[in-house]
């Protein structure tokens, strides 16, 4: 693999440098976040498609175009996040209901953001 990604890394070098800024930005870019391409090799329970993620998105998706989306930027933002938590509420087997009730608390108390995930190493 490292021979792989050696030649990877120089053939993004060389298309940051194509006259084209639509290709060398893409790549300058990738090369930003090069480490994360790799994630896969040091820690086997990664996935190397994304497409779980696609599958739950699909379903959110396709009302947006049922329902011709929101009249307001602010509104399809809305909508986006709460079908966002309710999809990590899914995975995680956590009510969505309490999720959200326990951040709009939050919001309301001037409280910190709750760790409703339980990201936060204790």
């Amino acid at each position: 693999m490292q021979r792989l990604r050696r030649n990877i890394k120089r053939w993004l070098e060389c298309g940051e440098n194509v006259p084209a800024s639509r290709y060398s930005g893409r790549c300058r870019h990738i090369l930003k976040y090069e480490q994360g391409l790799w994630v896969f090799l040091n820690h086997p329970g990664t996935p190397l498609t994304n497409n779980e993620a696609e599958r739950c998105l699909r379903g959110s998706v396709i009302m947006r175009k049922i329902c011709y989306g929101t009249s307001s930027d602010r509104g399809e933002k809305f909508r986006s996040r709460i079908l966002s938590v309710v999809e990590t509420c899914k995975k995680r087997k956590l009510s969505p209901i309490t999720v959200i009730s326990t951040i709009i608390a939050g919001v309301v108390g001037k409280c910190d953001y709750p760790d409703v995930f339980g990201l936060t190493s204790a």
